[in-house]
């Protein structure tokens, strides 16, 4: 009788670091996502780096991301890699762990699902359409910077679903702190000195501000409610919403917590998913050319609604290929619990595990000519073919992004209703279309657009 000897897991390559500091330095110097870019071509799919104190893996195959964020989702959580986000705007269901997670996720996936957000269809719609208005009064033919655009009318969506009234329009002070607490989120995480909250830093100073003004804002709204009935928008549904098994609604900071990080993950998420498919069209006019064909088919120069949705299939494709490309979600993080093997490679407790679906998604081995942008990717044939998870925009697993239907719905509304009246093309047509990475995936600069009425 023979016996096989284990293999023993072995230690993942990786750059070499600095004394004390390890790839730190390296890596805010190089830009994060660019440092790692050029790891993963260097040292293969499984990197090794330090951080300091801290070791860190980046892993980019799909069955490696189907490891951790599914078949071993246990030992992986959102632990010290997620406190800055956690600090900002609280513990909810995007930072939660545990039985607070669960319970969090019990009380919301009903309000979540595409039956559940559908009443939110025609605020998209009308969103959009006061969006045009303002471009068709427009006096000047100077390029607008269409990522703001862009933002400006996703804020418009959210803050109607959730409130039933724009913050922009009728809350400018709210409106400036959400935007602020949504910048310093995904700035902090980058800055080379992370100052504790209390230090009267010019940014912990404004951050401050912004709090109380939000939380002002946020509880004033949830008391109103309480005392004088619900509408027919998300906060209500969440304030309505009970735990199956215990009965118990959510608290005013529970849902206070809730309402931050739906404006997070879905406010400017889909402001630059939309942005990055205008930089996309503007530069393959075949792909607009194609996308104009499937909405003046379905479509014929009406509003889109709700039950259009299932025929808009190549612009669902466009969507989609832009989220492989430039997925606002570009990378994630986890804390590894117990010791693990990731691909042959050791996983140690408290190690940080990079997920970076910005190089699945571009992986030579899944994607047929990865780099270029081709909505054929999302053909369904050619899906079929494609392991499940080489492509994971909203993750995986049961922590899922709860808002992934609603994102849908309203990227494909809104590019559908502009793309039918509006050309937008790029200011500068040979402007190189760089990226930056600061808790989203989105333009560097402004992204000078000029709008061409069809």
């Amino acid at each position: 009788m023979t016996t096989t000897t284990p293999t023993t897991p072995r230690t993942a390559p990786g750059p070499r670091g600095k004394f004390l500091v390890g790839n730190l330095f390296d890596a805010r110097e190089a830009g994060l996502l660019d440092y790692h870019v050029k790891a993963w071509r260097a040292y293969g799919d499984v990197v090794r780096f330090q951080m300091g104190p801290l070791t860190m893996l980046q892993v980019v195959r799909p069955e490696h991301l189907q490891q951790v964020m599914v078949s071993n989702a246990k030992n992986y959580i959102k632990g010290l890699s997620h406190e800055n986000l956690r600090r900002t705007i609280g513990d909810g269901i995007l930072t939660a762990e545990g039985e607070a997670w669960q319970r969090q996720r019990r009380l919301m996936q009903p309000t979540y699902t595409p039956k559940g957000v559908a009443q939110f269809a025609d605020i998209m719609g009308d969103s959009t359409r006061k969006l045009l208005a303002g471009w068709d009064a427009r006096a000047s033919a100077a390029p607008v910077a269409i990522n703001q655009e862009m933002m400006h009318v996703t804020m418009s969506v959210i803050s109607r679903s959730m409130f039933g009234l724009d913050i922009g329009e009728h809350f400018k002070e709210t409106g400036d702190g959400l935007r602020y607490l949504l910048q310093h989120v995904s700035e902090r995480g980058l800055s080379s000195i992370d100052w504790p909250a209390w230090v009267p830093t010019e940014s912990n100073r404004r951050l401050k501000h912004a709090v109380r003004v939000v939380d002002e804002f946020l509880y004033g709204v949830i008391r109103e409610r309480r005392a004088h009935g619900l509408g027919e928008d998300l906060l209500s549904l969440l304030m309505t919403a009970k735990d199956a098994e215990t009965g118990e609604a959510m608290s005013e900071k529970q849902l206070r917590d809730e309402v931050l990080i739906t404006f997070f993950a879905g406010h400017e998420t889909t402001a630059q998913t939309l942005t990055w498919t205008w930089a996309m069209l503007a530069q393959h006019p075949e792909v607009e050319a194609r996308l104009w064909d499937e909405l003046a088919r379905v479509l014929a120069g009406r509003s889109p609604a709700l039950d259009d949705i299932g025929a808009l299939t190549y612009t669902r494709q466009v969507i989609d290929e832009t989220l492989r490309l430039y997925s606002p979600v570009a990378v994630m993080a986890r804390d590894a619990v117990a010791a693990d093997v990731v691909g042959d490679y050791a996983v140690a407790p408290g190690n940080l595990i990079l997920l970076l679906p910005f190089m699945t998604h571009r992986h030579p081995e899944f994607w047929e000519n990865p780099d270029a942008f081709d909505p054929e990717h999302f053909a369904p044939e050619r899906v079929k073919d494609r392991p499940r998870y080489a492509y994971v925009p909203f993750g995986a697993g049961p922590r899922t992004c709860l808002g992934m239907h609603f994102a849908l719905m309203e990227a494909v509304l809104i590019l559908a209703e502009i793309a039918q009246r509006y050309q937008i093309r790029l200011a500068n047509p040979k402007q190189e279309l760089a990226f930056d990475w600061a808790g989203t995936l989105r333009p560097k600069g402004d992204l000078p657009m000029t709008l061409h009425a069809r």
